[in-house]
């Protein structure tokens, strides 16, 4: 499929009821499902209109993060809230740092130093015992630890949500997602955490450019969710 032509001259954001769009030619931009692309902060309305404007003679998606977690949180969180709050619990039952190497001592040792405080962070701070085990056979965590989980994720509006789903999705560990949103730790320490594995056995045996692409991708994702959910959180 060719690339979509630019066919706007001016860019601008605009005002309705406290939420806050861009128009494109004095006309508002909508999602791909027809839905008013309207947003919470003046600031990431603002942040989407410098996309659209530093578009050329074709209009690059790939170049436009902002705009894309828009339409994800507007399409797809919005109508779909309750089936991702089942999702990111069900991450919680099947925590990445539930899981620790049972026959590399070295790699366990750095699971430990690096893992063991979000899991009591996650028990002192929400309320969620969980179990960690070595080896890779399933964790049985307790209903009510998956369940506070579930009910953390459930405090937070469809944009935050959508950034707290979009970090588990990415890093695999709901515990990890929940402490970025809380502003416990910062992407790039999330991304650390999430692929410590990863990590480990590129220092050890080296890695090709295929996986070190793969993560580069998904760290830039993890950066733009972060900074996505400092503009949602500005105020006005």
């Amino acid at each position: 499929m060719s690339a979509k032509k630019r066919f706007y001259t001016s860019v601008d954001v605009s005002e309705e009821a406290g939420r806050f769009g861009v128009t494109l030619d004095g006309r508002a931009v909508r999602s791909p499902a027809g839905t008013l692309a309207l947003m919470p902060s003046r600031a990431l309305a603002a942040a989407v209109a410098a996309e659209w404007q530093a578009q050329e003679q074709e209009i690059e998606p790939a170049s436009m993060p902002f705009f894309s977690l828009t339409v994800t949180v507007i399409d797809r969180v919005t109508p779909q809230r309750a089936a991702i709050l089942q999702e990111l619990e069900a991450y919680g039952g099947n925590d990445l740092l539930c899981y620790h190497d049972g026959d590399d001592s070295e790699l366990a040792a750095r699971q430990q130093r690096v893992w063991m405080p979000w899991i009591d962070w996650a028990r002192d701070s929400l309320g969620a015992d969980l179990q960690v085990a070595p080896g890779i056979m399933p964790v049985s965590q307790s209903a009510a630890a998956c369940a506070t989980l579930g009910e953390a994720a459930a405090s937070f509006d469809d944009w935050v949500l959508g950034m707290l789903h979009r970090t588990v999705t990415l890093g695999g560990s709901m515990v990890l997602g929940l402490a970025f949103i809380n502003g416990k730790m910062e992407a790039n320490a999330l991304f650390d955490a999430a692929f410590l594995d990863e990590l480990w056995q590129a220092e050890k045996w080296g890695s090709d450019w295929e996986a070190e692409d793969r993560r580069a991708g998904i760290k830039s994702e993890l950066a733009d969710a972060e900074r996505f959910l400092q503009l949602v959180r500005m105020a006005g």
